[in-house]
C-alpha cells in the first residue's frame, strides 16, 4: 500500500485536470455563444419580415446585372430602406413582386453611378422615423439599431436633422393638404379646426407638429384625444368613412388621383426645409459617396428620363406630377 502522501498528489494532480478541462470546456461555450449572437444579428439585418411573417425579398440595385463583388467600389451590401407609400413615387409591384417608382429609380441610378453594390429592403415606415399621438417624433428603431445603411427619401424636417444625417436632396418638397370625403359631406371648414379630430399617416413628415406650425389655422395645435394616427393612407380613409376623423393631414401626393377623397384646403409647406433626401445615422458612411455621385445625376439626362417615367412607367399609380418635385422641370 502506497504512503498517504502519495494519494494526496494524486488527487490534487486530478482535481487539477478536471478544472483545466473546465475552463477549457467554458473557452468553448464562451465562442460558440459569440458567434450564434453574430449569426442573429446578421440574420436580423438581412430578413426584413413583412406583415404576413414572411421574408421579404431583397432587390440588389447598384451596378450592371451579372457584376460580382470583387467588380464593386468596396465589398459591402449597403442596405437602404424603402416602403409602399401607394404612389408612384414607391409602390409594389403587385406582378414581379418588387418595389417600385421614382424613388427605386433615383437609388439605382446613384447607387450604379458611385459603383456601389446596394439593396433595397422593404419595412415599414415607422422603422425609418416614429411618432405617438402627443409625443415628440422620434427616430425608428430599425435605423437607429443600424438595421439599415439609409432610409431612402425623406423629407428633410428640423426635428429629423437633430437625430439623422441627411444627403443633398434629388427632389422639391410638394406640398400638404387636409383631405376629405369627396364632395367634403360633413362641411370641414379646414381654417378652424378647434374641437375637430385630425388623421395622420403615423412616421410621415405631415404630422400634428407640422401642422402645429400652420399660422393660417385656427385650432393648429391639437390635444392628444383629437389626434389619431393611421398605419396608412388605407386606415385614414377608413376612418372618414367611418366618421372618426374629420379630416386627414397629409401630402398632396397621397390624395391627388384617388376618386374618393379630395383635398379640402389651400396647399401649403409648414415644416419641411429641403425635399427628399436619403436619411442615415451620422455614423454612416453612406452620405459620402451618395452626395458625389447623386450630384453627377441631377447633372445628367438620366435624371431627367427619371422623372418623365413617373407619368410613364410609373403613371398607372396615384401620386406626383414631374413638376411638382423633380429639381429643374
Amino acid at each position: 500500500m502506497e504512503p498517504a502522501s502519495s494519494n494526496k498528489n494524486l488527487y490534487e494532480k486530478d482535481a487539477s485536470v478536471r478544472n483545466g478541462n473546465s475552463k477549457l470546456l467554458l473557452v468553448v461555450v464562451v465562442i460558440a455563444l459569440c458567434f450564434a449572437i453574430a449569426a442573429f444579428i446578421l440574420a436580423l439585418v438581412s430578413l426584413v419580415t413583412q406583415k404576413d411573417g414572411s421574408a421579404s425579398q431583397i432587390n440588389l440595385v447598384g451596378g450592371a446585372a451579372g457584376l460580382t463583388t470583387a467588380d464593386y467600389d468596396d465589398d459591402k451590401v449597403w442596405l437602404i430602406h424603402t416602403g409602399h407609400s401607394g404612389t408612384n413615387s414607391e409602390y409594389i409591384n403587385e406582378e414581379t413582386g418588387r418595389v417600385e417608382g421614382f424613388n427605386p429609380d433615383i437609388m439605382n441610378a446613384v447607387c450604379r453611378i458611385a459603383n456601389k453594390n446596394c439593396a433595397l429592403v422593404f419595412d415599414v415606415y415607422t422603422n425609418c422615423w416614429d411618432n405617438q399621438a402627443g409625443e415628440s417624433a422620434r427616430g425608428g428603431f430599425g435605423l437607429m439599431a443600424g438595421w439599415f445603411d439609409a432610409c431612402g427619401a425623406w423629407r428633410v424636417k428640423p426635428d429629423r436633422q437633430r437625430t439623422f444625417a441627411f444627403s443633398d436632396t434629388f427632389s422639391r418638397a410638394p406640398f400638404h393638404a387636409f383631405m376629405t370625403l369627396t364632395g367634403n359631406p360633413e362641411g370641414f371648414n379646414w381654417r378652424d379646426i378647434t374641437g375637430k379630430t385630425i388623421g395622420f399617416i403615423d412616421g410621415f413628415s405631415a404630422d400634428e407638429h407640422c401642422l402645429a406650425k400652420a399660422d393660417a389655422v385656427t385650432g393648429a395645435v391639437l390635444p392628444a384625444e383629437n389626434i389619431v394616427h393611421c398605419v396608412d393612407f388605407e386606415e385614414c380613409y377608413d376612418r372618414l368613412v367611418a366618421n372618426t376623423i374629420d379630416a386627414a393631414f397629409m401630402s398632396v401626393s397621397k390624395i391627388r388621383g384617388q376618386s374618393s377623397v379630395e383635398i379640402a384646403s389651400e396647399e401649403f409647406n409648414a415644416c419641411q426645409v429641403q425635399g427628399f433626401g436619403m436619411m442615415a445615422r451620422f455614423d454612416n458612411k453612406l452620405i459620402e459617396w451618395w452626395n458625389p455621385a447623386q450630384e453627377k445625376l441631377l447633372a445628367s439626362k438620366e435624371y431627367h428620363e427619371i422623372c418623365k417615367d413617373v407619368k410613364i412607367a410609373h403613371g398607372h399609380m396615384p401620386g406626383y406630377e414631374p413638376a411638382d418635385f423633380c429639381i429643374g422641370l
